[in-house]
């Protein structure tokens, strides 16, 4: 330093300590007496988060690196003396800028702010060399602030989160706040950061007691589970609308920031969440929710104004509270402060604004695939190739284990396993039949998992259906166990299914011994107009095979149920027995009680006010679950996938029966893709030549006996701890008030009275 000029010898008054960190170049000075009495540039030093946003539509990037940056700005005669600093050789001065000093950031920043061109040329001009080993040219992807930035978004740095995923739980206060301060570099790439850190902020409050507990380490681990798989979030572009979504829980505020880019796809550009205070903590949800709004406008005002944007609340009312003028102060304060933003608030249900709903409320699992109105409108996604399989069994150490035995003859192995165009194959003796699963590696199997339950073709049923699906074509050692892990965190599942909560009274089933013999229908709807201008959808479903057909339709009239009932039901399946529906008027229409009588159909109505009667209604659920789960925010596109779900249902084992709809209808298993791509390699054993009456008649008498075990269980768990209620004539009884009562607390009468 001495030779090169940087220091030296001093006689300065001034004198600061040396300090020697242990890293290379690691000699620095402690000038914190002197940044102590020193008066402070307020010259702005950049924002990290405003740098990563300046780069929107930036395909290539450079960077550059100065050697010893501080060192070529020259201190003023008049400073150098203060930059003494002792050592056994002597005291000593600098004669250019050193690190350390309180104002070194400031007076660095003011001189570099020029693009790439500018630079370049000042550099030159001033006789400044650059660090070349630290320099990147003309790059798709770089390392900048600790973060990953790409021509697609921004993600978190690999390199600088590797050191969370190795944190050892916190034992302290202050390790607990070096954990969530090494959090909070990357807490814009977490979804509901505040609220998924609040167990353990919670340890921070004054007063409180160190105990790190069950819900500390979930806390710990989701966090940590994010934080090694970030998220990657696109560039904020000024010519596309951005969207805001809000939601406000018990515990905290969530907000998403999103751009509709081409189409109606949607990218999220940040998401943002806190935690409540305890005063807010005590507010309505009205209160909380408008709280919400105005908190995240804020937060994003700079991307927000001037222009026209959406805000999507799933709380109805806050469109009446933000224009009314007969409300309380402090609604009336915030709406004020909303007047500066230009935006449009739109109200979608809570089932249908998952994203930031889950932000208010803490996730719970970082495995969970959360899918928005982003995702792909493709109707099937295949994440696993057969060379993938042969790719990743070849890195598997166990996968690798049992080809090694079974090379080496091992008997043991010969039995369960055989090895065809280089894949290990599971092999499952089935009576007189060879079944070979394809063997999947550790690495393959939440692809291979979401792709069989989050796919259209899928339809996000349950763990028995997609255990089935998956164990006729794939093995590993637990795989039940990962798909009941897998189905039971996944966000879309918990967001719109509806409980299975049992009703009063004890199971009543209904007996049915062949195809065809009854058959239930129901109309769903009305949906919002779809594209094709289709408002309901029609659902039969055979109460023996559960063979489902689906038919969306313009209009729910009596005409138009029973043109559909006789062109796409009776003249392709034939006539049924028994139809059973329920008490709508296009089903007692004269015109529909004629058609029935002409094709010799017996018609059936459900008991009034429960719909439950009817099997159709729980396929109804199925369905319902399913759109939800894929339309996202398009809500016109719900016709879509219709022909999808209605393969999900017929091709998927059924519980009651133990097949699926697909065998007993027609005799055959239906297959999917990704079976047909797994399978497409599989030796087919000469067994499956097989006559198709045999093979049907076999599975009736599987069928009659699996029932009847299913409707025993079904009998057993529905009636535990109920008992039968028996009704005599003229017997009084509550009766349940349904709708049109104007006393909301009136919820039966006691004027029923039994009449036979």
């Amino acid at each position: 330093m001495l030779e090169s000029g940087i220091v030296e010898p001093s006689f300065s008054g001034w004198a600061s300590p040396v300090v020697l960190v242990p890293k290379k170049d690691g000699f620095c000075m402690d000038y914190r007496k002197l940044n102590a009495v020193t008066e402070t540039d307020v010259y702005p030093l950049p924002n990290i988060t405003e740098l990563l946003e300046l780069l929107t539509g930036t395909m290539l990037f450079s960077t550059l690196d100065l050697n010893s940056g501080y060192w070529q700005v020259t201190m003023d005669s008049m400073s150098k003396a203060k930059t003494a600093f002792i050592t056994s050789a002597g005291l000593f001065q600098f004669q250019v800028m050193p690190f350390g000093l309180k104002n070194a950031p400031a007076t660095f920043q003011r001189q570099h702010f020029q693009d790439l061109q500018a630079v370049l040329d000042k550099l030159q001009g001033a006789g400044l060399t650059v660090n070349l080993k630290k320099c990147k040219f003309c790059l798709s992807q770089i390392s900048y602030l600790g973060h990953v930035v790409t021509a697609q978004g921004i993600s978190a740095d690999p390199a600088k989160t590797e050191a969370i995923s190795h944190y050892p739980v916190p034992r302290n206060i202050k390790e607990v706040q070096r954990f969530l301060g090494l959090n909070g570099w990357y807490h814009r790439f977490v979804p509901g950061f505040s609220q998924v850190a609040e167990p353990i902020n919670a340890l921070k409050r004054k007063g409180r007691m160190f105990h790190w507990s069950d819900r500390c380490q979930e806390a710990f681990d989701t966090l940590k589970g994010y934080l090694t798989s970030p998220p990657i979030l696109g560039h904020p572009d000024p010519n596309y609308p951005f969207v805001v979504y809000t939601d406000a829980s018990d515990v905290g505020l969530g907000a998403v920031l999103a751009q509709r880019k081409g189409s109606a796809i949607e990218e999220v550009i940040a998401y943002a969440s806190r935690s409540l205070n305890r005063a807010e903590r005590n507010y309505s949800t009205t209160e909380r929710e408008c709280l919400a709004v105005i908190w995240a406008l804020e937060k994003w005002q700079h991307y927000l104004e001037p222009k026209l944007f959406t805000v999507v609340t799933d709380h109805a009312s806050l469109q009446w509270v933000l224009n009314t003028t007969k409300t309380d102060s402090r609604l009336i304060r915030w709406a004020l402060r909303l007047q500066k933003f230009n935006f449009a608030m739109e109200y979608r249900k809570g089932t249908l604004n998952a994203a930031p709903d889950a932000l208010s409320r803490c996730p719970v699992s970082s495995a969970c695939v959360l899918m928005t109105s982003s995702q792909s409108d493709q109707g099937a996604t295949f994440p696993v190739s057969i060379s993938a399989v042969r790719e990743e069994q070849q890195k598997d150490c166990e996968v690798q284990k049992i080809i090694k035995s079974l090379a080496e003859g091992c008997a043991e192995f010969k039995a369960k396993y055989a090895v065809v165009d280089d894949l290990l194959y599971r092999i499952n003796q089935r009576a007189e039949q060879i079944h070979y699963r394809l063997m999947v590696p550790k690495s393959l199997t939440i692809p291979l998992l979401q792709s069989y339950h989050e796919s259209p073709l899928s339809g996000h049923q349950g763990i028995f259906k997609t255990y089935k699906r998956l164990y006729d074509v794939v093995f590993w050692p637990t795989l039940w166990t990962d798909i009941k892990d897998y189905i039971r965190a996944c966000t879309i599942c918990q967001t719109h299914k509806a409980d299975n909560r049992k009703p009063c009274g004890t199971l009543q089933q209904t007996q049915v011994s062949q195809p065809n013999q009854m058959v239930g229908v129901d109309i769903m709807g009305p949906f919002p107009r779809s594209s094709d201008r289709k408002e309901y959808l029609v659902v039969f479903v055979d109460y023996y095979t559960r063979w489902v057909e689906l038919f969306p339709i313009r209009s729910a009239t009596a005409q138009t149920i029973s043109r559909l009932f006789r062109e796409e039901f009776l003249t392709r399946w034939g006539v049924p027995n028994f139809l059973l529906s329920d008490r709508g008027s296009q089903f007692v229409s004269s015109l529909f009680q004629e058609l029935c009588a002409g094709w010799t159909v017996i018609p059936k109505l459900t008991t009034a006010y429960h719909p439950q009667t009817n099997l159709t209604d729980r396929v109804n659920r199925n369905i319902k679950a399913m759109i939800s789960s894929y339309v996202g925010d398009q809500h016109n596109k719900w016709t879509q996938y219709l022909p999808e779900f209605r393969f999900a249902l017929n091709s998927s084992v059924h519980e009651t029966t133990g097949v699926s709809p697909a065998e007993l209808h027609l005799g055959r298993k239906l297959k999917s893709p990704m079976d047909k791509l797994l399978l497409g390699r599989n030796p087919p054993p000469d067994t499956l030549r097989y006559d198709v009456e045999k093979r049907l008649r076999d599975l009736q008498e599987q069928v009659a006996e699996t029932s009847k075990k299913a409707k025993q269980r079904q009998l057993c768990n529905y009636n535990k701890k109920r008992r039968e209620v028996t009704y005599h004539e003229k017997d009084r009884v509550w009766v349940l008030v349904q709708g049109g009562n104007s006393l909301p607390n009136l919820r039966r009468n006691g004027k029923g009275r039994i009449v036979s």
